[in-house]
């Protein structure tokens, strides 16, 4: 058996409770008002339950922004981080709404049933709410495929800018050697090389005998655009 495929027989995941930072009883949520800009490594929550203006639900980072055939633009972040339908807040205010995700059926210990399975979403903002553009350290140029050696980036909306190494592409995902914590969840993956968009933050992951998660699992980004529809990123 080849180096690379202890690689991918030896990783062990820890889904939503890894990454998707669960909210309870969070800040209350205001009315939709004008707002800043939301771009690649914004924090935002998708929400579960709301008691009167205060929302449930679970905090994730956003990974890219894409746009529709008919220039619309939306946000892609992790399947798991939400469902069609659910609220997306910003910056205590409900801005959005998920409106494509396909979200990974999950085990009773909040692991992936079928580990290949596809993590992406999508979601839009109302424009009288908040915009969609390019902030923070993120702006891809492209999209582009992993490959084995990439030098990487992330940023995360709990731990902020990180980098390492791709050591395994296979099945739709890209596993690296950054580390992810809770609230990481759909975060964006950047190849330094060239600053070509690569994947979104999935899950946790443990390589080799490594008693704790030493690494993590990226969605190829190029499969989740082509899935919601044939979507282009936004660049810049």
């Amino acid at each position: 058996m080849s180096a690379r495929s202890l690689i991918l027989a030896s990783v062990v995941t820890a889904a939503l409770g890894a990454l998707a930072a669960p909210a309870a009883h969070a800040d209350p949520i205001l009315s939709s008002v004008p707002g800043p800009a939301i771009g690649p490594g914004a924090s935002v929550l998708t929400v579960s339950h709301m008691h009167g203006d205060t929302a449930d639900g679970l905090g994730c980072t956003v990974g890219f922004l894409a746009q529709k055939p008919d220039g619309t633009r939306v946000g892609v972040y992790a399947g798991h981080c939400g469902s069609v339908g659910q609220k997306v807040v910003f910056d205590n205010h409900v801005v959005g709404t998920t409106v494509a995700s396909s979200s990974p059926a999950l085990t009773a210990a909040e692991t992936f049933v079928d580990t290949d399975a596809p993590d992406w979403a999508v979601f839009t903002v109302d424009p009288t709410a908040a915009t969609l553009a390019p902030t923070g350290r993120v702006h891809p140029a492209s999209v582009g495929q992993a490959k084995v050696g990439d030098s990487v980036c992330s940023d995360g909306a709990t731990s902020g800018w990180r980098c390492g190494t791709v050591v395994q592409v296979s099945n739709g995902y890209i596993a690296t050697t950054i580390g992810v914590q809770t609230g990481d969840s759909g975060g964006p993956l950047i190849r330094t090389s060239d600053n070509a968009a690569l994947g979104i933050a999935s899950r946790a992951a443990t390589f080799g005998n490594a008693p704790t998660p030493s690494g993590s699992l990226f969605y190829d980004l190029g499969s989740a655009l082509r899935a919601a529809g044939g979507l282009s990123l936004v660049t810049g």
